[in-house]
């Protein structure tokens, strides 16, 4: 009988990952497509950077393909030291396509790839112990949310970001429960990823997944049996040490120390927040859409003082009342929407913490410190817009599970039963 339910349970979720997938596909790819053309034709820069990555790759295929070799170490300098690898993917798609200069096949094949991050979150909800119909609703959101569908659709390197970052979340989780050679090296290669795209993301994940992976939980799933042979504290410590030693042996920590090497050996604390605190004033004051102009993260004390209202406004601008640009009236919305989600995903947390706290620390601990790090560089709303997209991703799952746990307070006071999945399962799906 259990196994019988467990094959149902798989074969719900591949057919709702096959959904996630195919809608997420269409939707990013319409979206992608209608700013290429509203860019090409209005006045409204949808892509701006997107087509500086564009334009880069391009000029990269051309050498390759006229023989040409391609520095790649003077693409890590410069305001583009941590988007390389998009500019990379871009150019052998055009390399593949002999020069053809197709960019709204690229938007599309850009969105085929992109379109699995649903899927993780729906994989990472079910990880964290979620019913199957609050995981859909987690996904689902991702589908559907503007930020996720533009920043993935529309060629800029965030894509490319939320797709690693889910995918490492997805396999450091897995690896929580036993051992998984696949997810080890995904895992290694979802961190390597994120070096090449956000470098201290990579090394916030790094951190977190090490401490992660020593914090294991039970596998109470039927087919399990046999894995308990192994304490779960001397397990866990072997999964980790052998993801330390991966990344050691594939120069992880030494890419790493090359992109932090960027300021003056010996550079103590206060210089390099004197340089983030110059970045920071340059966005806030370079743009109309700029907040806390005055603010001062020179020191670690100025730094402490400025986070509580640095993080406010990274999580909440535009205010429903802060009317400016199109571009910024046209997140207005959403923004609102997801101040409406802050309560739910409270109540999520609290749920999760409950029933699965090891993993539920673990995406805890990346999005605290990414709040940490943007509240304090976000001087603008593009930036806090763009930013901000990477922590929702992760917050998604709570939210989608504190809307499950308000739901059953609401059965309970009205008697109600318990709901299940609309869409009926077919003999395949449950492997008859």
């Amino acid at each position: 009988m259990r196994e019988s339910l467990s094959r149902r349970d798989s074969g719900f979720d591949a057919w709702v990952s096959r959904q996630l997938y195919w809608w997420a596909f269409i939707v990013r790819s319409v979206a992608g497509l209608a700013a290429y053309v509203l860019t090409q034709y209005t006045d409204v820069p949808f892509f701006e950077d997107a087509l500086y990555y564009e334009e880069v790759g391009y000029s990269i295929a051309s050498d390759w393909l006229s023989g040409r070799s391609v520095d790649f170490a003077s693409l890590s300098q410069g305001g583009v030291r941590t988007g390389w690898l998009m500019m990379v993917w871009i150019a052998v798609f055009y390399f593949v396509m002999q020069g053809v200069r197709a960019l709204p096949v690229l938007l599309v094949l850009y969105s085929a790839v992109t379109a699995w991050v649903p899927v993780y979150i729906y994989r990472i909800s079910r990880e964290l112990g979620m019913s199957q119909v609050a995981a859909r609703r987690a996904g689902w959101l991702v589908v559907l949310s503007p930020a996720f569908v533009f920043w993935s659709g529309s060629l800029y390197k965030e894509g490319l970001v939320m797709l690693t970052l889910s995918a490492g979340i997805y396999h450091a989780l897995r690896l929580q429960v036993r051992w998984r050679a696949p997810s080890l090296v995904l895992l290694a290669a979802s961190l390597f990823g994120l070096l090449a795209l956000r470098f201290y993301l990579a090394i916030l994940m790094s951190l977190v997944v090490v401490l992660g992976l020593f914090w294991g939980r039970e596998d109470r799933s039927s087919n399990a049996r046999g894995h308990g042979l192994v304490p779960p504290l001397a397990r866990q410590a072997l999964i980790a040490v052998a993801f330390v030693g991966l990344m050691i042996t594939l120069g992880f920590s030494e890419g790493a120390e090359h992109r932090l090497a960027e300021s003056p050996e010996g550079q103590v604390v206060e210089l390099d927040l004197t340089r983030l605190n110059v970045d920071r004033q340059w966005s806030a004051t370079s743009a109309y859409s700029g907040y806390l102009t005055e603010a001062d993260i020179s020191t670690p004390a100025a730094a402490v003082r400025y986070l509580p209202a640095g993080l406010a406004y990274f999580l909440a601008v535009p205010f429903p009342w802060q009317f400016g640009s199109l571009r910024q009236n046209l997140v207005i919305p959403e923004t609102a929407f997801w101040l409406l989600l802050y309560p739910l995903i409270g109540i999520g947390i609290v749920r999760g913490l409950r029933m699965n706290r090891a993993s539920t620390m673990v995406l805890l601990a990346v999005t605290g410190g990414m709040c940490v790090v943007y509240a304090l560089v976000s001087g603008n709303v593009g930036i806090a817009y763009r930013m901000r997209s990477q922590v929702w991703l992760l917050w998604a799952p709570f939210a989608a599970w504190g809307w499950e746990v308000l739901r059953e307070r609401q059965r309970a006071r009205t008697g109600g039963g318990a709901t299940f999945p609309r869409r009926p399962l077919s003999r395949r799906a449950v492997g008859r």
